[in-house]
């Protein structure tokens, strides 16, 4: 099954958050030690939203609904394309009007289809 692609522009304002998982041993006299832990150490989470045509927001809300448990492309303001997930609790569409609607969101970077 071939993975799927997110190709829908995102607003100006894209926000990253890296979590870096790491062992620390605190000591003391203030000495402390650090080590990575597992091979996938470092994780991102990009905060966005999308708008548009209601229409056209219905058709990204579904594709976010669809995939926060399936991962899928996507290639991130630094150029760089990486799997990825919809948080589960991250998809908040607004509605500016009758024609207009915002949709916000967070991929998780995810490391296995």
């Amino acid at each position: 099954m071939a993975t799927d692609t997110f190709s829908w522009c995102v607003r100006i304002g894209a926000e990253e958050e890296v979590t870096v998982a790491t062992l620390q041993a605190q000591f003391g006299d203030n000495y402390k030690q650090v080590a990575g832990v597992g091979i996938n150490q470092d994780a991102e989470s990009w905060n966005l939203s999308c708008n548009g045509k209601i229409a056209d927001m219905a058709t990204v809300r579904a594709f976010l609904k669809s995939h926060v448990t399936s991962s899928f492309w996507w290639v991130n303001p630094w150029g760089e394309k990486k799997l990825y997930r919809v948080k589960n609790d991250s998809i908040k569409p607004s509605f500016q009007n009758g024609i207009i609607a915002d949709i916000a969101f967070t991929f998780e970077q995810s490391f296995a289809p």
